[in-house]
């Protein structure tokens, strides 16, 4: 018992003596390497902007990521989800590999036999004209299947359904963010029915989406 205490304590005691002599290390090091810097402070500076672009390059890229490959999206199965591609030249496309024309999209909709539906949209920057104050803001042009395939459900209002695209300009209207309607609404349910403008051209708002889509 004596025999095995006195080796323990010896463990202990070198144990003691390395992390001493590793801090000794590190702090003579970081003071050596602190003098460096202060005379030198154009290369200070330089270190500094690289260390700065380096951290912020990696967290903008694991935002990112995170967004896009770690968290689901707020629909109802998002691991159902496919995207449809159009390889090779103009295949149906007129804007990018996953960019079809409205009639090939009507013939996805309607002749599918392998989804539970299919639905299309479009980004689009616009300019939004409300009791005389404009701003620039981001949209989608979306199909009437686009809610009712993502399973989502109108926080106030309703949801773009199939009956507003039935006829092509014919149900001019509109659903907001729930982010965008708290922002430049103020969360409040009188917007829906008013009239916005959209690139010029006047868009009813029926409904507003749920909250995190």
């Amino acid at each position: 018992m004596r025999r095995t205490e006195v080796h323990g304590s010896t463990a202990r005691t070198r144990r003691k003596g390395i992390r001493g002599d590793t801090m000794s290390w590190l702090t003579h090091n970081l003071r050596s390497a602190s003098r460096t810097l202060v005379k030198a402070p154009g290369f200070t500076a330089i270190v500094v902007l690289t260390l700065a672009l380096g951290i912020g390059a990696n967290t903008a890229i694991f935002t990112l990521m995170d967004q896009v490959l770690v968290r689901a999206l707020p629909v109802e199965d998002p691991a159902s989800l496919v995207t449809l591609d159009a390889p090779g030249p103009n295949q149906g496309r007129f804007d990018g590999d996953h960019a079809f024309s409205y009639p090939m999209f009507v013939d996805f909709r309607d002749r599918n036999t392998v989804f539970s539906g299919v639905f299309g949209r479009f980004p689009i920057g616009l300019t939004m004209l409300h009791e005389n104050r404009s701003e620039r803001v981001r949209g989608d042009l979306v199909t009437g299947t686009y809610f009712r395939v993502l399973g989502l459900h109108a926080a106030a209002g309703r949801l773009i359904g199939p009956g507003d695209d039935v006829v092509p300009g014919g149900h001019p209207v509109a659903v907001l963010s729930n982010g965008f309607w708290l922002r430049r609404f103020g969360g409040t349910p009188a917007i829906i029915g008013r009239t916005i403008r959209l690139d010029g051209q006047p868009m009813t708002v029926i409904g507003v989406g749920p909250v995190g889509f």
